[in-house]
């Protein structure tokens, strides 16, 4: 029996947002291979708010990378979340 949601929940605020800081940055390289970058700027309620530049600010895939990472944080947390991008 796999006992990992009791694990996630007794995860501390600070322990979430560190679990979804390193989710992102291991997303980090692929997406700065292609010219793009990526950052975790925090979390309100369910969404995880990210700041997206250079290439994904006008790549047509940036959408799949979000749901990707998205997907990712799912699993890891079992909750759902949502990742949005935020522009300046």
């Amino acid at each position: 029996m796999n006992s990992e949601p009791q694990v996630l929940a007794t995860l501390t605020s600070e322990n979430k947002l560190q679990l979804i800081a390193d989710i992102v940055a291991e997303a980090r390289p692929a997406i700065q291979a292609d010219g793009g970058d990526i950052e975790f700027l925090g979390l309100r309620g369910q969404r995880v708010e990210v700041r997206l530049t250079g290439k994904c600010l006008t790549c047509a895939l940036a959408g799949q990378t979000l749901g990707g990472i998205r997907r990712r944080l799912v699993r890891a947390l079992d909750e759902p979340l949502m990742v949005v991008p935020i522009m300046d």
